[in-house]
């Protein structure tokens, strides 16, 4: 009797760790490799899941890695597919019906993108942090719920984010950017922006060298705006806040101001003998533009 107790309890440590090891395997890491030849673009779509994107050094294809953390492969249809330089990939959460009640914290999927520097980009996520890095290109960004955070960006970047932080620091070229909710600071060399938030703090900087080849506007609907300039920036300025008061730090050739209670608050004039025009504006907030 003492050995066939024995033999269940070895049975049963053995169906525990195969099962242990089945799980662990289902669990692996999805990655994949794609040999490019010119300029890669690259088109990726993911659900709950966060990405990241970074240069390889000195490679000429594009990596993509998922990592499933506490999550299983078969919660999920992966896509992804090759046209000669241009790549493809989507991960979404399947359908599932009835009610599902999850204990504790559940770390979602990562993917993780290497690619040559030089590249153009389009990513989205449903709900999922986006962090972009080191990249030389068309970058164009969309997130509806979760924080972005885009570094050493050179080229046109275009960033849509519906709910979360966004961090966007040392981009060299263009930016547009739309938030709705959630806390901006912007900070780059730049010759045109388009900047919006809905709701929350605006912090933009622009560095030094910064030149202005086409009209620009920054604008809250609800919160503090406050614009770093450079002492050597050529514009004509003009500022508007419904409900704030506005500062500046700058030399500026006065053109108007006025201040009522209908209209609000209003500043226009001349940095540098002028230029082309920026437009600051909040409907709630103070607006303080400060020297470098």
């Amino acid at each position: 009797m003492r050995s066939l107790r024995l033999f269940a309890i070895s049975l049963s440590a053995f169906v525990l760790m195969t099962g242990s090891a089945a799980r662990a395997s289902a669990e692996a890491d999805w990655q994949k490799s794609y040999p490019v030849f010119g300029k890669p673009s690259i088109s990726l779509s993911t659900g709950d899941t966060s990405v990241e994107v970074r240069p390889c050094s000195a490679c000429r294809e594009v990596r993509v890695r998922v990592e499933w953390n506490d999550r299983y492969p078969s919660e999920y249809v992966l896509s992804e597919f090759q046209a000669g330089d241009h790549v493809t990939f989507e991960v979404k959460e399947k359908s599932r019906f009835g009610i599902h009640i999850t204990t504790g914290s559940r770390h979602e999927p990562h993917v993780t993108v290497e690619t040559p520097s030089t590249a153009d980009l389009e990513a989205r996520t449903t709900d999922g942090s986006l962090r972009v890095s080191g990249i030389q290109g068309n970058v164009e960004l969309k997130t509806g719920d979760g924080s972005v955070e885009v570094s050493d960006v050179s080229g046109a970047l275009r960033l849509t984010a519906s709910d979360g932080s966004i961090r966007i620091h040392n981009v060299i070229g263009t930016l547009e950017s739309r938030s709705s909710d959630g806390s901006v600071s912007i900070h780059g060399q730049f010759t045109a922006l388009h900047v919006h938030s809905g709701d929350g703090r605006l912090d933009v900087t622009l560095a030094d060298g910064s030149r202005l080849t086409s009209s620009s506007r920054i604008e809250s609907s609800d919160g503090q705006v406050t614009i770093h300039l450079p002492r050597t920036l050529a514009a004509d300025l003009e500022v508007h806040t419904s409900d704030g008061k506005i500062k500046c730090e700058l030399p500026l050739t006065m053109n108007g101001y006025n201040s009522t209670s209908s209209s609000g608050h209003n500043l226009r004039g001349h940095l540098n003998s002028g230029g082309l025009p920026l437009t600051i504006q909040t409907s709630d907030g103070n607006v303080t533009i400060a020297a470098l």
